[in-house]
């Protein structure tokens, strides 16, 4: 019987690992997206060879996050480091897959929470019922700022976007005033009739030019702008990742505004219409965002994994010399894998096991928009 059992596993073996063993192939091409990055994946490839690392690496340049995906999908290039987004695109759109992604040494695969946070003294916010008030965000079409609140709002059918599928417009009706930077812009405004009280919370810079600008000009830009909108009153609530008011109190940000920030004179509203302390933001957020991944062709997931392996043992904890996870030197951050990142960890299964219940809802809010 148990020669038997031992004879059925070694013919099952080979089944287990054919995603591996079928394909032969040792170099993995890495799309890359600016010079920086490229020079980056050039010294990791010259390094990996240098220490004998089995397998090499070429190093593709891609016009765009959209390009690296086609490319993937050809075969003219294997992998690509994408966030939450665009996994969710690649996955959806071109039948793309995951071989591996980022851990922050938090939860792993959580890259951060996007909170709504408030003052203190404002008893009767609820997110539930928002209509009509104010709200801060860091700008527009960004994950934190527009993507998971606006896709909050959809998903408690506090907002309907019909078949216009006209975001702007539905949450300018739904907001009393608000600053999205950027919500005028050309590029997010073609027409020039996205609602002006999507600006009236912002303030520019300090002649007053700049309003609603989607840059630093615009002194609610951006996280530390959203929590500075609502610390002057500016706003009801701010939709900023949960380190933000930490990353700007207790000294952290010398401005002016934020040199008497308090911690306790703030609070998250929570998505069931309560409300929270500042630490309690793991039950208390409205997504939790995905880390990047390392997007491959399904076939590939295997190999490319072990591939990454391999350079994680060598350059992962890299005291001196190269290191996989810094961008020091580069004059940019980020660069193949966010400079947060403690360690990259298998992906056995699918995109959105990755992107979570909860991201992948927000995620589908926004169909109508098409994301292919």
């Amino acid at each position: 019987m148990e020669r038997r059992l031992a004879a059925t596993f070694l013919l099952l073996l080979p089944l287990l690992s054919v995603d591996c063993v079928s394909n032969q192939k040792t170099t993995v091409s890495w799309c890359v997206l600016s010079d920086a990055e490229e020079q980056k994946c050039l010294d990791l490839a010259g390094n990996a060879t240098a220490r004998n690392v089995r397998g090499s690496l070429m190093c593709v340049r891609g016009l765009s996050t959209r390009d690296c995906m086609e490319k993937i999908k050809n075969g003219t290039a294997d992998a690509a480091s994408m966030f939450a987004d665009d996994i969710y695109a690649a996955g959806l759109c071109h039948g793309l897959a995951l071989a591996a992604g980022e851990s922050h040494n938090g939860v792993d695969g959580i890259s951060y929470y996007v909170v709504a946070m408030a003052r203190r003294s404002s008893s009767d916010l609820s997110l539930l019922e928002m209509h009509e008030r104010s709200s801060c965000h860091p700008g527009v079409r960004t994950t934190v700022g527009w993507t998971v609140p606006i896709g909050y709002l959809v998903n408690t059918s506090q907002i309907s976007v019909g078949e216009q599928c006209n975001f702007p417009k539905v949450v300018g009706n739904f907001f009393g005033y608000s600053c999205v930077p950027g919500i005028k812009d050309p590029l997010h405004d073609p027409r020039g009739n996205n609602p002006k009280n999507l600006c009236e919370a912002c303030i520019g810079d300090e002649n007053d030019r700049h309003i609603c600008a989607n840059n630093h000009r615009e002194r609610h830009y951006g996280e530390a702008g959203a929590l500075r909108c609502v610390a002057e009153n500016l706003g009801d609530v701010a939709f900023v990742k949960h380190t933000t008011v930490f990353d700007n109190s207790d000294g952290k940000n010398q401005e002016s505004w934020a040199l008497d920030l308090e911690l306790d004179d703030l609070k998250l509203l929570c998505p069931d219409g309560t409300e929270a302390g500042l630490d309690e933001y793991l039950r208390c957020h409205l997504s939790d965002v995905p880390a990047n991944g390392v997007v491959v062709r399904v076939e590939d997931k295997c190999r490319v994994w072990k591939y990454l392996e391999r350079l994680q043992n060598v350059f992962g904890n890299a005291t001196e010399g190269f290191s996989l996870f810094s961008s020091a030197g580069y004059g940019q951050s980020d660069l193949l894998f966010s400079d947060a990142t403690h360690h990259l960890q298998r992906v056995l299964g699918s995109y959105t096991s990755w992107l979570g219940p909860s991201y992948t809802a927000i995620l589908q809010a926004f169909e109508c928009e098409g994301f292919c």
